[in-house]
């Protein structure tokens, strides 16, 4: 199916409910969307070991966390008319979730050829019966900063500075793995939260159907998802780990920059802290310490926490199988890329340990070399440096290798044509 088929047959996405409960020690979250003619979707999330004495003014919360899962179906068809029958939402707050999609969902526009440029693209309809709400106005414990944990070599980071500076802070983690556990245990904190996330089964036998897929601003739903968190175990700071190179692009489409990691950038941060202090949480504090931070100078702080080494995992591939047992493809850009900013400023034995063999050995990653420092198409939609950054990279790796008898594939090319 053809995205101009999908918009013609189905033209309405619609947002119908969302519900929350305790059951037991947990807070189970339901979100019920549909496409219209005849497609249903249900997501359900559990928050494990709730305060209950946080659950008080959270539906509207809750109501905002829905409006960025709705993106999960919604591509499915990318329905010209979104209709949000489970609340109501003011002008401003129309533009908030229009530029959320319109740049969040940049590179799902690219891949499926959707020009989302076109007048009447998108249309958001609201329930204009349902109350709008402004922030809660609580206070929050001035202390306490919650950091998301994804398994990568960020956050240990972010854990670390707070930890020297003796803070008080505690983690949450999204449908856990085992590298992001490790990284929980090591870092020792007091506090940790759990959630569990189930999306639809329908939507994944649609895809297999044909129905149009692609990437969604996952760190947009993250952020919702933590204020929702910080609002219940009384945080008033969310400490995200997000850095420089997150603000580049990765390819032009129709007069517009496409970034794979715009819901990272600082350009989502702002606008992101401006809306939850007006209508989420009044008193909330959403940043990255690591905003000013380029991959070198992160890597280099890195590579002193050796105590993270044997458990990260930045490998999407290696994400997806159970439990990310082998946590290294060693095949993908951000393998390539992980290993190029390690490979100056470790022992090569410790780097092989980490990976499993030398990725510079590689003379099928050549391509992908060549896109990472921006000599081939256009920079990979994943989290990677910039290509100012990579360049600088393979070039302190070549410093590095340069007195060897036999440089490796990927260096000896990189030395001959750069």
């Amino acid at each position: 199916m053809n995205p101009r088929q999908a918009r013609q047959r189905y033209k309405e996405f619609v947002y119908q409910d969302f519900a929350c409960k305790a059951i037991g020690p947990n807070l189970k979250i339901w979100f019920d969307f549909s496409i219209k003619p005849d497609l249903k979707f249900r997501t359900e999330i559990i928050i494990k070991n709730i305060k209950k004495s946080g659950l008080k003014g959270i539906d509207n919360l809750v109501f905002h966390l829905g409006l960025i899962e709705m993106l999960n179906y919604w591509k499915l068809t990318g329905a010209p008319i979104i209709n949000i029958e489970a609340g109501n939402l003011d002008k401003n707050q129309i533009a908030f979730l229009k530029k959320i999609i319109i740049n969040g969902m940049g590179q799902y526009f690219y891949e499926n050829k959707i020009d989302f440029r076109k007048p009447g693209f998108l249309k958001i309809k609201v329930n204009k019966d349902k109350p709008t709400f402004k922030a809660l106005d609580i206070n929050l414990n001035k202390k306490k900063i919650l950091i998301p944990i994804g398994g990568g070599k960020d956050a240990p980071i972010t854990i670390e500075k707070f930890k020297k500076q003796k803070k008080d802070i505690g983690s949450f983690a999204l449908n856990a793995i085992t590298p992001q556990k490790d990284i929980i245990r090591i870092a020792g904190l007091k506090e940790n939260i759990f959630v569990e996330r189930k999306l639809d089964n329908n939507l994944f036998e649609l895809n297999k159907k044909g129905f149009l897929n692609g990437h969604i601003p996952f760190s947009a739903f993250l952020s919702f998802l933590s204020v929702i968190l910080a609002k219940m175990f009384d945080y008033s700071a969310i400490a995200f780990s997000w850095e420089k190179s997150a603000d580049e692009g990765n390819v032009k489409y129709r007069g517009k920059s496409i970034n794979h990691q715009w819901s990272k950038s600082s350009e989502f941060e702002k606008m992101m802290q401006k809306y939850a202090k007006k209508y989420l949480l009044k008193n909330i504090k959403i940043y990255s310490p690591l905003r000013k931070s380029s991959e070198t100078e992160i890597i280099k702080k890195f590579v002193r926490l050796k105590q993270y080494h044997p458990f990260f995992i930045s490998c999407n591939n290696a994400y997806k199988t159970k439990n990310a047992a082998k946590r290294w493809c060693g095949q993908c850009p951000k393998c390539l890329f992980v290993f190029s900013a390690l490979y100056p400023f470790m022992k090569k034995e410790d780097l092989i340990k980490i990976f499993g063999k030398n990725l510079f050995q590689d003379k099928k990653l050549v391509p992908l070399m060549e896109q990472l420092v921006g000599k081939r198409a256009f920079k990979p939609f994943e989290c990677v440096g910039t290509k100012k950054e990579n360049l600088a990279i393979f070039n302190l790796s070549l410093t590095k290798d340069k007195k060897s008898k036999k440089l490796p594939a990927l260096l000896t090319n990189f030395s001959a044509r750069y």
